[in-house]
């Protein structure tokens, strides 16, 4: 995995887990209270700016009050929905709209 890949999976991740707080409405300052997490880190790990854990994820989603489940799907949904299209592709072939003159 190149280095552009390994920033591009933080930030997809700190992306779904900022679109999660917002959804939630909860600020900074409310993680921090509910679990010492100090907010300039969770703002950076938010924009992809800093290394996490999987332990850290599953301590801020227990702070959200939802599954990290939710944060990889949304984090990398593009990207499944991608390879499914590409798995289609090689079992069906592509579309040739002159296949049936």
């Amino acid at each position: 995995m190149t280095p552009n890949e390994q920033l591009d999976i933080y930030q997809k991740i700190g992306s779904a887990m900022k679109s999660i707080r917002k959804e939630k409405k909860m600020t900074l300052q409310e993680i921090e209270e509910k679990s010492k997490l100090n907010p300039a880190t969770v703002s950076l790990v938010e924009r992809g700016k800093q290394n996490f854990s999987l332990g850290w994820i599953i301590h801020y989603c227990n702070v959200l009050e939802v599954n990290p489940t939710e944060v990889f799907l949304r984090a990398f949904k593009e990207d499944f929905q991608e390879q499914q299209l590409h798995k289609m592709y090689e079992r069906f072939g592509p579309y040739d709209e002159n296949q049936d003159k």
